[in-house]
Parts: C-alpha cells; sequence; structure tokens
C-alpha cells in the first residue's frame, strides 16, 4: 500500500466536511460542515422550501441549453467547507489549468446558510453561478426546482456516465420525476464500532466475523443486546445512542415517506418497538449524540459501540472514532462490522445552476470527480475518503488497514454494506423534514413525555402535517 493511502486514512479527510458531519438525529443525511446542534433549525427551513419546490414530470422535462462563453468555473459551497477548495486545487494542477479558471465562491458560513446563499447569488443577483456543493439532507429541495437545477443531459451526461457508481447514490440524486440532476464523488457508508475487548468478555467473539454473525439482522442484534446486559449485569449496553440506531433504520424503507400526495409510515412504526425495547432491556444507553457523554460511553464501557459512517471514521482529533479512542494514534481494542442491515449517513452531491455558462468545464470538473477512476483514485488517495467508484474501493480494499481499528479493512466492510443498499424510487423532497419529525416522536416516547407508542405517532403525524401543507396526513 502506498503511504499516502495510510496517512490519508489517519489524516484530516475530506469525509469530514464533505461527507456531513452534522450530528443531527432529526435529519437523513447529515448537513456538511454543519453545527450539529442545528436540528430543528434544518427542519424548520426544509419545511418551507421542501413544500414550495417546483416538480417537472420527466417525460415533459427538456434540459435548457447552457452557454459556454464563460471565463472562469465558479463552483458554490459555504466558508467551514474547506475542502472544495482543495478540490478545486487538486483539479486545476491534474487538468494543467491556472487556479484562476477555476474559483470558489462562499455563500455562507455553514451548510445552512449556503441552501439558502445558493438561492440568492442564482434567482437575485448577476455574479457566476456554475456548479454548487449540494448536502444529501437538502439536495432534494434544489433537484426538485427547476429554476435552481438542469437535469445533468444539460452537460451531455446520463447515469449511464456513471456505471462505476453506487446504486443509492444515482438515487440521491434523482428528483421526484426521475430527472437525474446530480451526481456524488463520495459514497457514505457506515457499520457498526465497537468495543472488542468488550465483545469477547461479554459475547464470546474474537473476530468481526464472529461479531457479524451475531448482529446480521434487527432481532439478532437485540438478542446480543440482551446477553451483553445480562453478562454485565446492567453495566454495558450493546448500543450507545438512538441517533445511531435511527440513522441505520430509515435507511431500509420499502415506499417514499410519500406517495401519491400522501404520507405513508411504511416500516417506521416498527422502530418505535425496537428503540423502545432496547431501552427497556437495556440493549440500549441512549446517551446523547455530538458530546463528551457519547464518546465517554465507549471508553468506559457503558456501551460496546455505535453505528459509524465513512466521514466518521478518521483519525484527525475531531472524528467520532478518534473521541471514541481517546486521541489515540493507534488502537487494538476497536474492530468495525457490517451490522443489521445496509445504511448509508450523509454526502455531498454536485448540482448544476441554470446560469452556467461555462458548460464544457463544469463538465470536466464532475467527470474528473465522480466518473475518471484514475482522478478518483488519486483524490481518494490524497483524502482518506470513500469514492464513489466500486472499482476504486476495491482497488483500495485490497490493502487498505486503519490504526484505530486495530489494522482492520474497513473500506471491505464497508463496500458490502453498500451492495444491500437500495433507494431507487424512494428520496423524496420532503424526506428531511419528515424524518426529523418521527425521530422527535421517538425522543419523546423514549423520554416519556408521551404516553405510549400510539401516542407517539399521533405527535409525529400532527407536526408532519403542521410542517408540509401539500401533502396528505392520515
Amino acid at each position: 500500500m502506498k503511504k499516502r493511502i495510510l496517512a490519508a486514512v489517519v489524516a484530516t479527510a475530506a469525509v469530514l466536511s464533505l461527507a456531513g458531519c452534522n450530528g443531527s438525529n432529526n435529519s437523513g443525511a447529515s448537513n456538511s460542515g454543519t453545527d450539529s446542534k442545528t436540528e430543528s433549525s434544518a427542519a424548520t427551513s426544509t419545511a418551507t422550501s421542501g413544500a414550495t419546490s417546483d416538480t417537472t414530470s420527466k417525460t415533459d422535462y427538456v434540459a435548457p441549453e447552457l452557454k459556454d462563453d464563460g471565463a472562469q468555473l465558479t463552483v458554490m459551497t459555504w466558508t467551514s467547507n474547506s475542502d472544495t477548495k482543495k478540490m478545486v486545487k487538486l483539479f486545476c494542477q491534474e487538468k494543467g489549468y491556472d487556479e484562476s479558471k477555476v474559483v470558489v465562491a462562499e455563500c455562507g458560513a455553514e451548510g445552512e446558510d449556503a441552501r439558502e446563499g445558493y438561492k440568492k447569488r442564482i434567482l437575485e443577483t448577476d455574479e457566476d453561478s456554475d456548479l454548487y456543493v449540494c448536502d444529501a439532507d437538502w439536495i432534494a429541495n434544489y433537484t426538485n426546482d427547476d429554476s435552481l437545477s438542469v437535469g445533468m443531459e444539460a452537460l451531455g451526461l446520463s447515469k449511464a456516465d456513471f456505471p462505476d457508481a453506487y446504486a443509492y447514490t444515482l438515487s440521491f440524486g434523482t428528483n421526484d420525476a426521475g430527472v437525474f440532476k446530480a451526481p456524488t464523488f463520495q459514497a457514505t457508508p457506515g457499520g457498526f464500532v465497537y468495543r472488542s475487548d468488550l465483545a469477547e468478555q461479554y459475547l464470546g467473539v474474537k473476530t468481526p466475523d464472529e461479531m457479524q454473525a451475531l448482529i446480521s439482522d434487527w432481532d439478532k442484534f437485540q438478542e446480543a443486546g440482551k446477553t451483553v446486559a445480562e453478562k454485565s449485569e446492567g453495566k454495558c449496553s450493546l448500543q450507545a445512542t438512538e441517533g445511531g440506531l435511527w440513522q441505520v433504520f430509515q435507511s431500509n424503507r420499502t415506499q417514499p415517506w410519500v406517495v401519491d400526495g400522501k404520507l405513508v409510515m411504511d416500516n417506521a412504526e416498527d422502530f418505535y418497538d425496537i428503540a423502545k425495547g432496547m431501552l427497556d432491556d437495556k440493549t440500549l444507553a441512549n446517551v446523547p449524540q455530538w458530546n463528551d457523554a457519547w464518546y465517554a460511553a465507549i471508553k468506559d464501557g457503558t456501551a460496546m459501540g455505535d453505528f459509524v459512517p465513512t466521514w466518521g471514521l478518521a483519525n484527525n482529533g475531531t472524528s467520532i472514532l478518534n473521541n471514541f479512542t481517546g486521541n489515540a494514534e493507534s488502537a487494538d481494542n476497536m474492530a468495525i462490522c457490517a451490522g443489521p442491515t445496509g445504511w448509508f449517513w450523509g454526502g455531498s452531491y454536485f448540482g448544476v445552476s441554470p446560469k452556467c455558462d461555462n458548460k464544457t468545464l463544469a463538465k470536466e470538473f464532475i467527470e474528473f470527480y465522480c466518473k475518471n477512476a484514475d482522478s478518483m483514485k488519486k483524490y481518494a488517495e490524497e483524502t482518506g475518503d470513500f469514492v464513489n467508484n466500486k472499482k476504486v474501493i476495491e482497488e483500495l480494499s485490497a490493502t487498505m488497514s486503519h490504526p484505530l481499528l486495530n489494522g482492520q479493512n474497513h473500506y471491505a466492510v464497508l463496500s458490502q454494506v453498500l451492495d444491500k443498499l437500495d433507494l431507487e424510487g424512494k428520496i423524496t423532497k420532503y424526506d428531511s423534514v419528515i424524518k426529523g419529525k418521527f425521530n422527535d416522536s421517538v425522543n419523546a416516547l423514549l423520554k416519556g413525555e408521551v404516553a405510549d407508542k400510539a401516542a407517539a405517532i399521533a405527535k409525529f403525524k400532527s407536526e408532519v402535517g403542521a410542517a408540509i401543507g401539500d401533502i396528505t396526513v392520515e
């Protein structure tokens, strides 16, 4: 393995600011670079924009003819997303462009600011606007609005041009009408990260494969949790946070949240039972995410593990895994396995502005980071990001190891997770708000703020109806 690949894994990775490191339990995918304590404001903002998005049917959609006479390519992002600047610099170096040819326009301090900043720049100013970085949590509000985005066909691209991309990312970049508008350079799967010493002590497992066999579906996961609670005499729970559970569960719906204009709970009702049952059985410690109590729970053995996505696995002093290990340079008591089901958390996508006046360079930039295997591999080697290319990940997986996971090949594990994930036709512009309101109702149940599951469901539906005016809630 090249030394720089290993260095990238343990360095400050692009995944932290681009893949989404928001700690919101309420979001289906985190806001890249956004403060982890802004869940409610994010949901409110999404409700407003999601209800007014303009959707065009796929059969009627015709991509606009973009200009190609612009002096430079402008990529919009937010100030705290420093990795966009790194991407632009690498692109110019590799392609031989002067760095003045591609510029970064900062449209707000954080992701939520940029969501509104992009709109203002595109709709209300004459400023150059070619590409923008969109967070998975609110991308649908852009892809479903033709005044803010155009289909990839405007650049001469289609889904078929990204054959090695993970399928779920193509689904996420496709709007409600089936128009493909936003590819991504990264995939953001996750696995169950756990204390291997505690797993051996309470479950008798010595390897990640043995651990995976015990928690390969939700029933087994809960049974393993009961064993841990019993063997530890209630001192250790298998799972640390409800938020971690929810990130995994929400990735596996069988239907969209909204079908024919009506709210559909699908399998969401099952999560009330899982979360409440695990809390009662002491399988769930239910510590809050994104503060010292979460990290302390793993370090002191109050919890055996939690679900962590790619961007939480970097060794940079601030990542989830790094905090679990107490900022160690290496760890021999941590491990990762796939867990009960495939899932993802976060991700950043490239959108194209209708004002784009440099379509050739815009296409070249997108292909460099989202299509071309050689440049995607180089980016992965430079940053440690889990790029959205199966062949590149397969190649890097051959010799990858992680010092905070006792040298384990986490790429191989996370590739298996993505193989299980199917989001085709299940992404809607309302998801961020609905999932946030749902998780609020789950937490109300766990805290005893509502009497029972029925009351939690009633709370959820009432809040969704109040937040989104153009769907039917029964």
